[in-house]
């Protein structure tokens, strides 16, 4: 009799004792589920504040802009919920960069490093106002006014209806720029302007100097390398002409009549 109720005690006690066992198992269960999920929205809360933004290649972005694009809306940042695919995505789509690149860089930054388009010409659209080019003819700008010498001005032609974002598809005017392309900063901050004629014949002016007339507009790219080699033979030079002829193989320069001369 002892015996029996001996045993069925310790088995009752086993059962209560795997039933609080279980029932710890289920209170840690939920309460590591709690955490982690308070723990979750914690880190992920707009108001949490985590990492920093390092911005190269480029002063027109802010780290407010970055911070925005990156799906953070006003801020602050936080790497939790920063994404560098949006950045990357809105930024392919922004004019004013021809390159864009985000990553996170050790230990808590986002990084974002852009190339910006470079200004290559002005020319005139079929709205009375001007359009600015990169080298690879995307629009960049459109203005009512030349506001700067940061490009030549392109006489001649109207590259049509064209906006912001557009590319010019002008054949004259993308070898133009190829041309422009292929020179050294210090030539092409020497051009002044580059007229084209109803023949699509291409005169460029040095500032502070005299014409160089180029032939063709859709065989101008070729023509770089002889620019720059007799660019660079005359930069310095205080040489006295009417204009420099590259329309043919051998340069030709045209200089002025001699005074008194009959």
């Amino acid at each position: 009799m002892d015996s029996s109720q001996s045993f069925r005690e310790q088995v009752r006690r086993r059962r209560r004792q795997k039933i609080w066992r279980l029932v710890k198992l289920v209170l840690f269960t939920a309460a590591s589920a709690a955490a982690c999920f308070y723990g979750w929205r914690f880190l992920h809360s707009p108001s949490f504040a985590f990492g920093s933004v390092s911005i190269h290649g480029t002063s027109l972005l802010t780290e407010a802009d970055v911070i925005s694009l990156a799906g953070c809306g006003k801020g602050p940042l936080n790497l939790f919920n920063a994404s560098t695919s949006r950045v990357r995505e809105a930024l392919s789509h922004d004019v004013r960069f021809q390159n864009a690149e985000a990553a996170y860089r050790f230990p808590v930054t986002l990084q974002v490093s852009v190339e910006e388009r470079q200004p290559a010409l002005y020319v005139a659209n079929s709205y009375r106002s001007y359009l600015k080019l990169d080298y690879n003819g995307i629009v960049i700008s459109v203005t009512t006014t030349i506001p700067d010498a940061k490009a030549p001005v392109l006489a001649g032609v109207k590259c049509g209806n064209l906006y912001l974002g557009d590319r010019v598809e002008d054949e004259g005017v993308l070898q133009i720029l190829k041309f422009l392309q292929q020179l050294t900063p210090e030539a092409q901050q020497r051009i002044g302007e580059i007229a084209v004629d109803n023949k699509q014949e291409v005169k460029l002016q040095l500032s502070g100097c005299f014409p160089v007339r180029l032939g063709k507009a859709q065989e101008l790219a070729q023509k770089a390398p002889l620019f720059m080699t007799v660019f660079n033979e005359i930069k310095d030079k205080n040489i006295k002409a009417e204009y420099i002829d590259l329309t043919f193989a051998k340069p030709y320069i045209k200089l002025p009549p001699k005074q008194g001369a009959v």
